[in-house]
């Protein structure tokens, strides 16, 4: 995705709770406050939505995957 200072990391062939244990441990483990984690899918990619969305700054794995699930529901598939 073309932003400046933006790295990224791939996860393939996981459901959204195994993505949010992943991210969590990112999050806690190696961005930390006040840094933030984002993230995005193949399937918004793949329709045409580049901008990533923030992973909670907090939060559980629970609440992580619940907003994964929010991202990939709010995208329009063709």
């Amino acid at each position: 995705m073309p932003r400046p200072d933006y790295a990224y990391i791939t996860l393939t062939d996981v459901t959204a709770g195994e993505a949010a244990v992943f991210a969590r441990w990112h999050r806690d483990s190696f961005v930390l406050a006040p840094h933030r984690v984002w993230f995005a899918s193949s399937l918004a990619v793949a329709n045409g939505d580049q901008d990533p969305w923030p992973l909670p700054a907090e939060g559980r794995d629970e609440d992580i995957a619940a907003e994964l699930r929010r991202h990939l529901a709010s995208v329009e598939t063709p």
